[in-house]
């Protein structure tokens, strides 16, 4: 199968898998067009459709070892149209679990051929400066994998050497994931400068500046962006009960984990 075209579909709010899926894309261009779909934020592309001889590489994070519901929502307005996807899951080097299954399962629904698939380890987002989980991954040898996983994959292709037989780890029924909790992170007044930088991130347009930065306690998901995007770093989940899952990662999760690939 002769490709024409290479299409990145990701949600990305922390932006590891955006950084892995335009990598793998790299990998694979043979100087054809392509296109990156974002649909991390509110306002995102929809109704998108893959096309003939067109690659499709998706990417998502993992959340609690299911995929982050507020992605798979956003997958459902896409459509394969039989054409070959690599699918990718992001997650804090604890463990993926069902989300690469369930990834799969995803992409069939939608029709899309699933030529190959991949676990690569992004840093994890409740990682900080005071209890690092898997800071800076992905990383130079992270994405010299992605980079070659894109370029076998495109060969393949071209051969007519890929099956959509594609096995990959995970159990169904999916573990439970994970679920809207009754926090969010917190904001240092003194120093904010409400310059609205983390609104712009906020996948859920759970933020606004009312009176100061307030956060919709029923929508947001925790995902971070906002902590990791504040210029002045006012931003924190001290005093939440995440602070303490942060610190128990950083210590469980010490052991380096590399990227799986299944192709």
């Amino acid at each position: 199968m002769k490709i024409r075209a290479i299409k990145t579909i990701f949600f990305s709010p922390t932006g590891t898998s955006k950084k892995i899926v335009q990598t793998i894309a790299e990998g694979a261009n043979h100087s054809f067009p392509f296109k990156h779909i974002d649909l991390t934020l509110p306002k995102h592309p929809t109704n998108v459709k893959a096309s003939e001889n067109e690659l499709t590489i998706i990417a998502v994070p993992v959340y609690s070892g299911r995929v982050a519901r507020l992605a798979k929502s956003r997958l459902k307005e896409i459509s394969g149209n039989n054409s070959p996807a690599i699918l990718v899951v992001l997650y804090g080097n604890r463990e993926f679990e069902d989300a690469l299954l369930e990834l799969k399962n995803i992409a069939e629904e939608l029709s899309f051929n699933v030529v190959a698939a991949a676990a690569f380890i992004g840093e994890h987002s409740f990682s900080t400066v005071e209890a690092p989980t898997a800071h800076g991954r992905p990383d130079k040898s992270d994405l010299k994998i992605a980079f070659n996983l894109g370029k076998s994959v495109i060969k393949k292709l071209d051969n007519d050497e890929v099956s959509s037989d594609i096995q990959v780890p995970g159990n169904f029924p999916y573990k439970d994931g994970m679920k809207n909790l009754p926090f969010t992170p917190i904001v240092d007044t003194d120093i904010c400068t409400e310059c609205g930088e983390c609104i712009e991130v906020c996948p859920t347009g759970s933020i606004s500046l009312n009176e100061g930065i307030q956060f919709n306690v029923d929508t947001c998901i925790l995902c971070c962006a906002c902590l990791k995007t504040c210029p002045v770093e006012c931003i924190s989940l001290k005093t939440t009960p995440m602070e303490e899952k942060s610190k128990a990662l950083s210590v469980k999760c010490q052991t380096r984990k590399e990227p799986e690939i299944f192709l």
